[in-house]
């Protein structure tokens, strides 16, 4: 426990370290930049309309992102924001069909879709900064027997130098709502993919496949008076044991991250 508590102070030392240096050592630059850029924006119209646009961006960019920033689960933007936004739009436009309303809406569908991608990043970059020779989640020995024969399977089975299966294969995962996307993220990272590996199929998959066409189906549902409720059609206590496994598996990555980020402390130090 002791330890644990030292390994948390020098990685928040590290952390700290790296805010002093890139941040508060030119907060004074920083602020006079933002000033005068809003000073400008103020007199200058085509400024201020580029501040619209860019705000729309980050505004659907980042409720994307907030949809999935968690392991297992996120915020349900989708269906609080972007659902409801393509359903007004739909309304006010009595004169156009449900394809047109998604079309006309395809930019903040997409932006929310590579949002969404985006927000996959957390588990990859965990595991890929883990240290894979000293993960041992599981303690049993006949489990971990078990478990250390399907890794066998797997990796026998797969090709992780093929470049096109995985592309292919990360796509297809990112092609539909799917609850378990995060291990994939966690799979890629651990096996070392680039992050323009990963990240490619990814945005492809969430931003030009599934939110384009998971709009057109919640549309189609609204204006059919269809109950699209998810809840009729999968048990809660699956969705409850997914969320349990995944915050284990976050809880276990985070540990060794704040290892991880210890030694690089302790390394800082002893170099001085």
């Amino acid at each position: 426990m002791d330890n644990k508590i030292i390994e948390i102070k020098l990685a928040s030392k590290y952390v700290n370290r790296l805010y002093t240096t890139y941040i508060n050592n030119n907060i004074v630059l920083y602020s006079n930049i933002l000033l005068t850029y809003l000073v400008l924006s103020i007199f200058s119209y085509e400024l201020s309309q580029f501040n619209l646009i860019l705000f729309n961006i980050i505004y659907w960019l980042g409720l994307g992102i907030l949809s999935t920033i968690g392991l297992g689960f996120g915020f349900h933007t989708g269906i609080f924001f972007l659902f409801p936004y393509i359903i007004n739009y739909y309304e006010d436009n009595p004169n156009l069909n449900i394809y047109y309303s998604v079309l006309y809406c395809l930019p903040p569908i997409l932006l929310w879709g590579i949002g969404s991608a985006l927000g996959e990043l957390p588990p990859y970059l965990l595991a890929f900064n883990c240290e894979d020779e000293k993960l041992e989640i599981i303690k049993n020995t006949k489990l971990k027997a078990l478990f250390r024969n399907i890794y066998n399977i797997i990796k026998n089975n797969i090709d992780c130098s093929n470049k096109n299966s995985i592309f292919l294969g990360i796509l297809l995962m990112a092609s539909w709502p799917n609850l378990t996307f995060d291990m994939c993220g966690l799979l890629c990272g651990y096996y070392k993919l680039t992050m323009t590996e990963f990240l490619i199929p990814t945005i492809l998959g969430k931003g030009f496949i599934k939110a384009p066409i998971q709009c057109l189906i919640v549309l189609y549902f609204y204006t059919n008076n269809l109950d699209y409720s998810i809840t009729n059609y999968l048990p809660i206590n699956l969705n409850i044991l997914f969320n349990i496994c995944f915050l284990l598996l976050l809880g276990v990555f985070i540990d060794k991250s704040i290892i991880k980020i210890s030694n690089l402390e302790k390394k800082l130090s002893n170099s001085k």
